[in-house]
């Protein structure tokens, strides 16, 4: 009788390589919230996010897409921050 063999495990990962992924490649609690004050920046990380997590079968492909999108990920919570969370300012 032949035997069965388990799958292994195969790396698909598609274009651009996973950047670090410290903690400023965290989702912040108020995403996918965009305030006016900060459309511009939040237009830009979204775009990115949407173009990198596009599904391709990869279960990991959202976490990977916050790991490529981490440089304008980082703008967008510098400008939210501002206006929303613990360090918000005050009026």
């Amino acid at each position: 009788m032949p035997t069965i063999q388990a799958p292994t495990a195969t790396s698909t990962s598609a274009t651009a390589p996973l950047v670090d992924t410290g903690d400023d490649a965290v989702l912040p609690p108020y995403f996918p919230l965009k305030l006016r004050k900060c459309a511009e920046v939040a237009d830009t990380f979204f775009a990115c996010f949407e173009k990198e997590s596009f599904p391709n079968g990869d279960p990991a492909v959202a976490r990977k897409a916050v790991g490529r999108c981490t440089e304008s990920l980082t703008a967008y919570k510098n400008c939210m921050e501002k206006f929303v969370g613990p360090r918000a300012e005050r009026r």
